[in-house]
């Protein structure tokens, strides 16, 4: 099987690849570091190849359709690439606020659009969104609005693609040791982490298991329940 990971040069990313590879996948990760991707293909073997591309541009998007095209066929596509900022909304630049929404929201959907046609039936795409959506993120705004928008149209892709025998996972990670939040500009929540080989464990299981959604760790599916009736975070 051949899968398709964004995102695959840190956390969350990086592990799927390795817990892909190790379940006997084929794995294209993209990133903007090449410097971390041929690490990790040192560390991967020949089952991992890379493409270096910047997904706040249609370019980088591009780059990563071409390179999956080269694979003959897709059966895992794993939108994963994000990142935010620790900033008040009307703090964000323009240049800021555009790259946020190519990276979070853009380039799923467009990536999904370009490698679909080679998906065969059985096939999945993955969205790794954030169980923040589910609450006011006063901290990161930007990113919650980004991530609500790939939330939204992963319910919508999911009806779309069903017909075409292609499912999707929709992934809502909580607190995931990684460096996000330091690349972020702020202080990580006051909990512990969960390690993002346990979010990449269930992203393996529930493409093999038939899974439509993920809450890592599963105690945050109560805040589709309870997060509109929490105080905002922050």
């Amino acid at each position: 099987m051949k899968a398709v990971v964004t995102g695959a040069s840190s956390g969350i990313g990086r592990a799927l690849c390795a817990e892909l590879v190790g379940r006997g996948f084929e794995v294209l990760g993209a990133a903007r570091s090449e410097a971390a991707l041929q690490a990790l293909r040192g560390e991967l073997g020949q089952r991992f190849r890379y493409v270096v591309a910047d997904l706040s541009k249609l370019e980088g998007v591009e780059r990563v359709a071409q390179a999956a095209r080269e694979l003959g066929w897709v059966d895992v596509l794993v939108n994963n690439a994000g990142f935010g900022l620790y900033k008040r909304l009307l703090d964000h630049t323009d240049e800021e606020l555009v790259s946020m929404v190519m990276v979070n929201y853009v380039a799923p959907i467009a990536l999904a659009r370009r490698l679909t046609p080679l998906m065969r039936r059985g096939s999945v795409v993955v969205n790794v969104i954030t169980a923040g959506v589910h609450v006011l993120m006063t901290k990161l705004p930007a990113y919650g609005a980004s991530k609500i928008a790939l939330h939204y149209a992963t319910e919508a892709l999911r009806r779309e693609l069903k017909p075409l025998g292609i499912r999707v996972v929709a992934v809502y990670p909580g607190y995931v040791a990684t460096a996000f939040h330091e690349r972020a500009g702020g202080a990580p929540p006051k909990m512990k982490p969960i390690p993002p080989e346990r979010v990449a464990k269930a992203i393996a299981d529930a493409v093999l298991k038939g899974k439509h959604r993920v809450y890592a760790p599963g105690y945050t599916a109560l805040l589709r329940i309870l997060g509109p009736h929490l105080p905002p975070l922050g």
